[in-house]
């Protein structure tokens, strides 16, 4: 009885030394790609996703990607009718520094044009086109179907009304808004002269709507008129000195996603229309940060 005593204690013992000498578990590295694949980083440039020479895409795959990589998309600005992806190539790069685990697009579309009757449902169409080639190819790009988007100016507000009214493959997880308009049917906005732009907001706003002032029309391609209480998770960047885009427009969306009870983020920097080179990693930090967490 005594030996079998002595052989239960001693195992005991044995036990508690074990756990003690475990070690503990390193936290997990948010930026370390934990995908199992043997795939390299892989870029492809200029997928096309249609007829146009402007319909298509840069896509950034990380190494080690699997069918539960992410997806950020990203959209340009250019008043609609101007610009391209390779504006962004600097925060894509960033980005890729920050999440190294992310697959990210970079899109190209058909800018709005009265001579070629390209208004916002053509835009939109690319849009969808876009993520739909994107989709259609996951299996051989190794990605998941989970994305968040984003944009600059223009692209901000393609980026919001794409998500709060049509995500079409219902799978825009998170939002991200650069000192993109809001309110397209601002009529003080659409009345003014805008010195930057070189001319009428109206006459750019009726190019990228396809007509002039119609109440319905406009509040119907407005992120803050198409927001509502199911809508997906935001953040907003905006200059405080902006000469383009009104300030307020997303001060006033902020306190409707705050309303609402939308998952939000806000920032404003003292900046113009676009960010400096520290201000711009700073947003791509907090960005990712808020992807991350919604996706």
């Amino acid at each position: 009885m005594k030996t079998v005593k002595k052989l239960v204690i001693a195992l005991l013992i044995l036990g508690f030394l074990a756990c003690e000498n475990t070690p503990t578990p390193s936290p997990i590295n948010p930026n370390t790609n934990t995908g199992t694949s043997s795939l390299k980083d892989t870029i492809l440039k200029n997928v096309s996703y249609g007829a146009s020479q402007k319909q298509v895409y840069d896509i950034h795959l990380p190494a080690k990607r699997d069918s539960l990589t992410p997806v950020v998309l990203f959209i340009h600005g250019g008043a609609w009718k101007a610009g391209s992806k390779s504006e962004f190539d600097a925060y894509v790069n960033l980005m890729k520094k920050e999440w190294v685990s992310v697959a990210i697009v970079n899109m190209d579309y058909r800018l709005a044009s009265n001579r070629d009757s390209i208004h916002h449902e053509e835009i939109i169409d690319d849009i969808k086109s876009c993520i739909g080639n994107v989709l259609g190819n996951k299996g051989n790009y190794h990605i998941s179907s989970k994305m968040a988007v984003t944009g600059a100016s223009a692209g901000g507000q393609l980026a919001m009304i794409y998500a709060y009214k049509y995500n079409d493959y219902n799978n825009i997880k998170c939002v991200g808004n650069l000192f993109g308009p809001s309110i397209i049917s601002d009529w003080t906005w659409y009345n003014s002269f805008n010195l930057w732009l070189g001319g009428n907001v109206s006459d750019i706003l009726t190019e990228y709507v396809g007509k002039s002032w119609d109440t319905t029309a406009y509040k119907a391609v407005s992120p803050y008129h198409q927001v509502k209480s199911t809508s997906q998770p935001t953040i907003i960047f905006h200059g405080n000195l902006d000469p383009i885009v009104p300030l307020y427009q997303s001060q006033w969306l902020n306190k409707k996603l705050a309303t609402l009870n939308v998952q939000k983020e806000y920032y404003e920097y003292p900046a113009f229309h676009g960010f400096d080179a520290t201000q711009s990693a700073d947003v791509v930090k907090k960005m990712t940060a808020f992807f991350k967490k919604n996706m």
